[in-house]
């Protein structure tokens, strides 16, 4: 679990006799979301420290070496962290026309639910899975797409049909959750999207006020609200 990553990552700094105290270097659980964000978007370490942790970029070289050493230490312990599950089974399938064989016989028909949240590393399991039936559905919102930051690649459903020419696409348009009111604010934000599969949204329900704009500091502010 996290604990355990944080714990040999800390095992890590230690070994490589870091002064954490005299250099300003990212803690433990912040290494653990750089390696992470590396292999999720298959990027650098390097590039990820421009990109997010830029005030941690001249340390490129010590954090690629832990790295190394991390890799190392859970290979010694036989240990795996949840992105080894995903890029170890990847490799595997890749590498193994046995093991391939297996799972594509085994899973005749695929689905995957929040597929707008998917990474290029879960994007190329999915298609290796369903490569001999091709029997692939997957549902998702381009528009609601949010953990980019935790790796997510929302090309993955937007080139959807690029990469399946005979699949077909099914809008779903109908809303019975929002207001009118609501869902014209949400098809107007919407529009502007550069790569979207255009739809709008039709309500069920009936006019009610107006939606505003709140601005809630913490949870417990949201909560009362």
């Amino acid at each position: 679990d996290r604990e355990d990553a944080n714990d040999l990552l800390k095992a890590c700094v230690a070994d490589a006799k870091i002064d954490t105290k005299a250099t300003r270097f990212p803690k433990a659980d912040v290494l653990g979301n750089i390696f992470s964000l590396a292999v999720n978007t298959q990027k650098s370490i390097p590039e990820i420290l421009a990109e997010q942790y830029d005030y941690f970029s001249q340390l490129a070289p010590q954090v690629e070496k832990l790295a190394q050493s991390y890799a190392q230490r859970k290979r010694s312990t036989n240990v795996m962290d949840f992105d080894d599950l995903l890029v170890l089974w990847l490799k595997l399938i890749r590498e193994q026309a046995d093991v391939r064989e297996q799972f594509q016989r085994k899973f005749q028909f695929v689905l995957v639910d929040e597929y707008q949240d998917t990474n290029k590393i879960q994007g190329d399991l999915v298609d290796l899975l369903a490569e001999r039936h091709q029997n692939l559905m997957v549902v998702g919102d381009d528009s609601q797409s949010i953990y980019s930051w935790r790796g997510a690649n929302f090309q993955n459903i937007i080139d959807f049909p690029k990469r399946y020419p005979r699949a077909t696409v099914y809008k779903i348009e109908t809303n019975y959750r929002s207001t009118p009111e609501i869902l014209t604010v949400a098809n107007e934000a919407i529009k502007a999207n550069l790569k979207q599969f255009p739809k709008t949204l039709a309500p069920q329900r009936r006019g009610d006020s107006k939606p505003a704009m709140v601005a809630c500091h913490d949870a417990r502010l949201q909560a009362a609200f």
